[in-house]
């Protein structure tokens, strides 16, 4: 394995951040990480600056390690660290060495494949940055540098400095067991089919298709316990070239039926200009399975899965989705008018922000406003309502704020209320409205 490391020796002006610089090195290199050098916390502590203690390691496998490097450096001295330098070797301590402490007049230093123990046989212990106890021992037996400590056997290293100088003894011989990159991910699921002897034109022959490949793609979410955030649709065309449709659920999920419905709603408002020969589907982003709380029939102890097969059973029965439509009526009840929607948006509605979750008082309003008996009080000119009674008896009310007089409709069907908001001596807010034109008071909703 060949690793590149990079390495800035003074604070970088005008740099870019660390994760600017990372994903700018991603476009030359397959995997790149930052780290802090090891053991660099104490002078960082003493006031010396850590901007310049920052290691980058690039992955070089299956690459020409040297121009790679070449081109990483060019990068960073074009983004704020023109005095930075590289190391080339197969393990990570030879190539933090050769980057740090390598040739002062040349930017670049490449160790040989298979002399790494020899390329560090000429350093100070000190490169490979003991501790300080262990140091001064080192010091005090005579062995200054690598070579000096890599020549001893284990068991001499063991015996005269502990077993904690075991790990820095297989560094001084080259043999560095860090593991800066791990295993590569899986890549995401996908699947495809393709046919020769005809072309579909038919919306809901394609849905049967993909309908094969959405249970092929959940089955393999599932077996890795995740959820797909996003997928595409890719119609091949008779012709020649590709559609391609992406899909966003409201949450991460591997559920086939949630797929369906949006692909149905999808392909309804698709657009194909040839026949299709064939479909593929893609995973674009998978996140691990969460188990997220609804607010479905159950406040705050229904999951999201629970609520969406509830939301799912009502509208295979036929039921209607409808969402409001907001205006600018004087008259709350007035005020809001609902209209059918696509089912699809259940399943593709955008993500809840932290804002919205936020507990706040909202008024329910009841169907019908409820005729109440009620007693009053007058105060500036005003009937204020003291009590009233509903089906459930008498409620005596704290205070009663208002009122709030609103009134219209002169050319369609007039109106004019008096509303109080009120709060009952049990602790309930409701909101008494005194209908002017008939003189009768009604019970028009509560705040929860």
């Amino acid at each position: 394995m060949t690793l590149v490391c990079l390495w800035n020796p003074s604070t970088p002006t005008g740099a870019a951040s660390d994760a600017e610089l990372g994903a700018l090195l991603l476009e030359r290199a397959p995997r790149v990480v930052i780290a802090e050098r090891e053991g660099d916390g104490a002078a960082r502590g003493s006031g010396e600056a850590g901007e310049g203690r920052r290691l980058i390691w690039a992955d070089g496998r299956g690459l020409e390690a040297r121009p790679l490097a070449e081109s990483l450096l060019g990068l960073l001295r074009a983004h704020g660290c023109p005095a930075a330098r590289a190391g080339v070797a197969r393990t990570p301590i030879a190539a933090e060495v050769a980057a740090v402490h390598g040739d002062p007049a040349a930017a670049l230093t490449e160790v040989p494949p298979g002399r790494d123990r020899e390329f560090l046989a000429p350093f100070p212990v000190s490169v490979l940055r003991p501790e300080p106890d262990l140091r001064a021992l080192l010091e005090g037996t005579g062995i200054e540098r690598c070579g000096d400590l890599a020549a001893l056997d284990r068991e001499s290293v063991e015996v005269r400095f502990g077993g904690a100088a075991l790990p820095l003894w297989r560094l001084a011989r080259g043999d560095d067991r860090r593991q800066l990159f791990g295993p590569p991910p899986p890549p995401l699921p996908h699947a495809s089919l393709e046919w020769t002897d005809y072309v579909l034109r038919d919306p809901e022959r394609l849905l049967f298709v993909v309908n094969r490949l959405v249970a092929s793609v959940c089955r393999s979410l599932r077996e890795r316990g995740q959820g797909a955030s996003g997928f595409t649709l890719v119609f091949a065309l008779d012709r020649g070239g590709a559609v391609e449709q992406p899909f966003r659920p409201s949450r991460a999920n591997a559920d086939p039926k949630t797929w369906i419905r949006l692909v149905r709603d999808g392909l309804e408002r698709v657009r194909l200009p040839d026949a299709v020969s064939g479909i593929a589907l893609r995973v674009d982003a998978a996140r691990p399975s969460e188990s997220v709380q609804g607010d479905l029939l159950d406040r705050g102890f229904a999951t999201a899965g629970v609520a969406e097969a509830a939301v799912a059973k009502v509208l295979d029965r036929n039921a209607l989705l409808v969402a409001p439509r907001t205006s600018r009526h004087p008259l709350l009840r007035r005020r809001t008018e609902w209209r059918e929607q696509p089912a699809s948006l259940v399943w593709a509605r955008p993500q809840l922000g932290p804002g919205d979750a936020e507990p706040c008082l909202a008024l329910y309003l009841l169907p019908e406003p409820e005729p109440v008996e009620v007693q009053t009080t007058d105060r500036r000119g005003y009937a204020v309502p003291v009590r009233y009674r509903g089906p459930d008896g008498w409620h005596e009310l704290l205070t009663a704020s208002g009122p709030d007089c609103v009134s219209g409709g002169r050319w369609d069907e007039p109106y004019a209320y008096e509303l109080y908001c009120c709060v009952r001596a049990d602790g309930e807010l409701v909101q008494l409205g005194r209908d002017a034109r008939r003189d009768a008071w009604e019970l028009h909703g509560t705040w929860r």
